[in-house]
């Protein structure tokens, strides 16, 4: 092993292209038929998977070979799935390895989904290496191989040969295969024409998912999938639709929420943060505990110093989950001061002072934080918050501050790390959280819920009556900084004593699927839903109704598996399993008076300054 980044391995390939010549292939053209094989494969795989995940770019799928005779090169790139690093080193095949029928050395150059792009190279008689690709031009996706042919084997530098091949060996592809050709005009020739795209579209759907397969095997196949993918499925068969109305299909389907292990919760640990009032709304008092370990029973309290010591030393975490291995505190209601910090390397950083806070003396500014994430477009760390201006009615009343106009509309900004500067963003302020406790940063968005009230109690006239009595989930866009709002369903039953701004609502993540807890406060079931899609109030599915042992008290957070950290009324820290319904004491036990808020960390070295502008 030479570092984290390459890999060699000693390998003689002489050998093995002897094996191959023996035992499988006894004619040397059948190497392209293998590879185009690989990357068929590789397609059909990201074929199921988008269905699957609506992350996964829509792009047309296809085989593209681009023969070089100058340069005596054959390469064959596909859009399908990719390979990891592990990929290139434990899972080529022997199909693969035909390309050495005709080339004296190979190249790969795969890309997996989102992770780092790597290059794979051998030649017949040297050593295997593996190294991570960081200054070739980098593909969305898929794999190119790319084969650097004996002089003998010149021949498959022929469009007119390879077109043959693929007529000859390819006749199964369902994707379109083209070649790099200078007679044409726009120098990509279909090879096999035979296939239009429609007609390609419908045999997938046939021979992959319909009526061939048998219903337990579709079952066992369906109740894997996440919500929102289960919706897509509803669209291609009627019967998949009516899933969720099979008692037996729910089950299956809850218990794989809850027990399958997600990626969202790799490598992390939770970090608590404690804070107390004590009769003093001014006087606070705050710790922070980082749990680890594979249950988390390892507790470790760490080490804080308050950058502003001029201020009550209390810290709120501002989000439910780090975002690359950076938090974001801000100090107690009446000091706003907000920073970002980096707890395994230490460094900090102050936010600096909206100039919606350097208001007149009688104007009170209030302000209230919406989500803290991360743009990948800009490669810059954002955060959103409201702030809401009032005329402050303490102290005597001085007629000359009272001459200076100000315009009390509340408004909505956002910080950018990149311009280290706050600025208006258009957002209605019905949509804000009026409240900073209950969100979460997922895929790119800050989640948040809107809170119950009525129109009638608003201090500011606003024309928001659609919002009248109505709960939303906001979710905020951190790149095109733009948002849409989810209704929140009423999950419990109601009876003569309901009262909307009686629930309680908990916001967290449950096998990488934004849900919520619902809670009629005074009464002990608790209800939890997921959210299919943003946006589309329909796709709300309640999958849990429980009702914990006596004591439990208020959810504090979630982690992998389907457990949650509740709070006991006597000051206690456990997790209930949502699957056994036990529960285990943390081993932290406070005064029941105090407050908790959880962060799913995930540590990591990002430097804060050193972030470009």
């Amino acid at each position: 092993m030479v570092n984290d980044d390459a890999l060699v391995l000693e390998c003689k390939m002489s050998s093995v292209l002897s094996l191959m010549k023996k035992t499988f292939y006894s004619n040397n053209e059948i190497f392209l038929r293998e590879l185009i094989n690989n990357a068929f494969d590789a397609l059909n795989k990201i074929q199921f998977g988008r269905l699957a995940d609506m992350r996964i770019l829509d792009d047309e799928l296809m085989i593209r070979l681009i023969p070089h005779r100058a340069k005596k090169t054959l390469s064959i790139i596909d859009n399908g799935v990719g390979m990891t690093k592990y990929d290139l080193v434990n899972n080529l095949d022997v199909g693969f390895y035909s390309a050495y029928l005709v080339a004296h050395k190979v190249i790969v150059t795969s890309k997996y989904n989102d992770l780092d792009q790597y290059n794979w190279e051998s030649q017949l008689d040297g050593s295997l290496i593996v190294t991570r690709d960081i200054t070739a031009k980098k593909i969305s996706r898929g794999t190119k191989i790319t084969l650097f042919l004996k002089d003998d084997q010149l021949e498959y530098t022929k469009e007119a040969t390879i077109k043959n091949l693929v007529n000859k060996h390819c006749q199964h592809i369902t994707y379109p295969i083209y070649i790099w050709s200078e007679n044409t005009k726009d120098y990509w020739q279909l090879i096999n024409s035979w296939l239009n795209k429609q007609e390609m579209k419908n045999k997938f759907v046939d021979e992959k998912l319909g009526n061939h397969l048998p219903n337990d095997l579709i079952v066992s196949i369906l109740f894997k999938l996440p919500l929102k993918s289960l919706k897509r499925f509803g669209g291609l068969y009627k019967s998949w639709a009516l899933l969720f109305e099979n008692s037996h299909f729910i089950d299956l389907f809850r218990n794989n929420v809850i027990s399958s292990h997600h990626s969202y919760y790799d490598d992390t640990s939770l970090v608590l943060c404690l804070y107390q009032y004590y009769n003093d709304p001014i006087k606070y008092e705050s710790c922070l505990y980082l749990l680890n370990g594979e249950k988390f029973q390892n507790t470790e309290k760490l080490n804080w110093k308050n950058p502003l010591e001029d201020h009550p030393f209390e810290k709120y975490i501002f989000s439910y989950s780090s975002v690359n291995g950076i938090l974001c505190f801000y100090l107690n209601y009446y000091n706003q001061s907000m920073y970002l910090w980096n707890p395994a390397t230490g460094e900090l950083k102050i936010l600096p002072r909206s100039p919606t806070e350097y208001v007149p003396p009688h104007v009170k500014a209030y302000i209230t934080n919406d989500g803290f994430g991360y743009d990948c477009v800009r490669d810059d760390y954002k955060v959103i918050r409201t702030v809401t201006f009032d005329e402050n009615s303490f102290g005597e009343r001085d007629e000359e501050l009272f001459t200076i106009e100000w315009d009390f509309t509340p408004i909505c900004e956002i910080y950018s790390q990149k311009s280290n500067c706050w600025r208006k963003v258009d957002m209605d302020y019905a949509f804000c959280s009026k409240g900073g406790e209950n969100n979460l940063y997922l895929d790119g968005m800050c989640h948040w819920l809107n809170n119950w009230y009525s129109s009638q109690d608003l201090e500011f006239q606003l024309d928001i009556s659609s919002t009248d009595d109505q709960v939303y989930l906001v979710s905020f866009d951190m790149s095109n900084e733009t948002y849409c709002a989810t209704v929140v369903p009423i999950d419990m039953a109601i009876d003569d004593d309901f009262v909307i701004y009686g629930v309680d609502r908990f916001l967290f993540v449950l096998n990488g699927s934004i849900a919520m807890m619902s809670n009629d406060q005074g009464k002990t079931t608790f209800y939890i839903s997921i959210l299919g899609e943003v946006g589309k109030k329909e796709t709300w599915k309640k999958l849990f109704i429980f009702d914990p042992l006596p004591g439990i008290g208020t959810p504090i957070g979630a982690r992998s598996m389907g457990n949650i950290l509740f709070k006991t009324k006597d000051g206690q820290l456990v997790w209930f399993d949502l699957s056994t319904h036990k529960i285990t004491k943390v081993g932290i036990k406070v005064h029941p008076g105090i407050m908790f808020h959880m962060v799913i960390y995930r540590e990591s070295l990002v430097q804060i300054q050193g972030m470009k502008s």
